[in-house]
């Protein structure tokens, strides 16, 4: 008998896998957004033949629950590959052939049986890999998908041994369209599914906000941040409650460096530099790419002795160490000046021309050394 809330449910599920395929089509991540357009229509057309839309035979209700097992052990394997897991979507058929061959089990009491396995463990594994996704790109610590994932879960299992109980004990079984425990278990679950395009159009764009905002204020050779993001901390720390000690840091003889042996081995040395300042570094301490082979280096609540016993103790440390394994006669060493930002009326800007000057009596005075502003 034709099911038209089956048909209602597909065409629901199309058009919300077209609107998240739709509204994220500027963003980047077009594959998973285009696996999961697939995940959703697969389940469309499952629904659709379980409706008996084409008709009440066997063989097209086994393919109905076939597609429908099919697109939803999709979900969670683009999910999986969404946040670093590359699982192969062909394991998507493993559920979908076992969701067929059920429906030639010998009794309705074994296809009952075996049917109650597959849609919790499903649904419970995308409810993780949804929690998983959404904290990785947002931080939410409670994702609404993945509970509306765990409930369906729950009820699919209270429907099956609701059938598993009746049939075993030989008591006349209630038709699925007049159980109100099959009708409310298919409802939560087609609500996480919708859902679930939903908040996996949020984690995309999430995603790429995040993208976009690392482009913006991350220096891309060096990993450091740019001025954007010093702007960014001075403005979460202006005026400083505590002194901040200034440091401009600026590799010596960067030109000759490139002049002599190429623009790559120079982009390699500031690499080299950024990661040996961050090794000695203390986790509230900032350092950013100023500009060329400039850098900026902020330690708060360090006075101006502290900042140069930390600058010249760097330096020294990248003096002796051999920059470049296949460049062993490269040597290169930096120069810094040192001021303190303490607040009171000064400006960030003001504190950061002095170190910036003292830096320049560092180069003027041989470089390879700091200098106090």
């Amino acid at each position: 008998m034709y099911n038209p809330l089956l048909t209602m449910m597909a065409l629901a599920i199309v058009c919300i896998g077209l609107i998240t395929w739709q509204y994220s089509q500027q963003a980047e991540l077009q594959t998973p957004r285009r696996q999961w357009l697939a995940a959703s229509l697969l389940l469309a057309a499952g629904l659709m033949l379980e409706g008996e839309m084409l008709g009440a035979s066997h063989l097209a209700l086994a393919l109905g629950s076939g597609l429908v097992m099919g697109g939803i052990a999709l979900q969670p394997l683009i999910l999986a590959r969404l946040i670093g897991f590359a699982l192969p979507l062909w394991l998507a058929a493993l559920p979908a052939v076992y969701a067929v061959a059920e429906k030639w089990a010998p009794t309705l009491l074994w296809r009952v049986a075996l049917g109650s396995v597959k849609l919790p463990v499903l649904y419970l594994l995308t409810a993780y890999l949804f929690q998983r996704a959404e904290r990785q790109a947002c931080g939410t610590r409670v994702c609404v998908t993945a509970i509306l994932f765990i409930v369906g879960a729950a009820l699919f299992s209270w429907r099956d041994a609701q059938d598993l109980y009746t049939l075993w004990n030989g008591l006349p079984r209630i038709l699925d369209e007049k159980n109100p425990a099959h009708l409310l278990a298919l409802s939560f679950g087609v609500a996480a599914q919708i859902c679930g395009s939903v908040g996996f159009l949020h984690i995309v764009m999430q995603r790429q906000h995040k993208r976009l905002q690392n482009a913006a204020h991350i220096d891309a050779l060096t990993g450091l941040g740019n001025r954007r993001a010093l702007d960014n901390w001075l403005k979460a720390h202006a005026p400083p409650q505590r002194q901040v000690c200034v440091i401009m840091l600026d590799v010596d003889h960067f030109k000759a460096i490139n002049d002599r042996y190429g623009h790559p081995v120079g982009d390699r040395v500031l690499q080299a530099f950024a990661s040996l300042l961050l090794k000695h570094l203390r986790d509230p301490d900032q350092l950013v790419r100023f500009g060329g082979e400039e850098f900026c280096l902020l330690l708060p609540d360090a006075s101006e002795d502290i900042g140069y016993a930390v600058a010249d103790r760097l330096r020294q440390l990248f003096c002796r160490q051999p920059l470049l394994p296949d460049l062993p006669a490269l040597t290169v060493s930096f120069s810094a000046g040192v001021s303190v930002w303490r607040g009171q009326g000064e400006s960030f800007d003001h504190a950061q021309q002095r170190a910036d000057q003292a830096l320049y009596q560092a180069k003027r005075d041989g470089r390879n050394r700091v200098c106090l502003a």
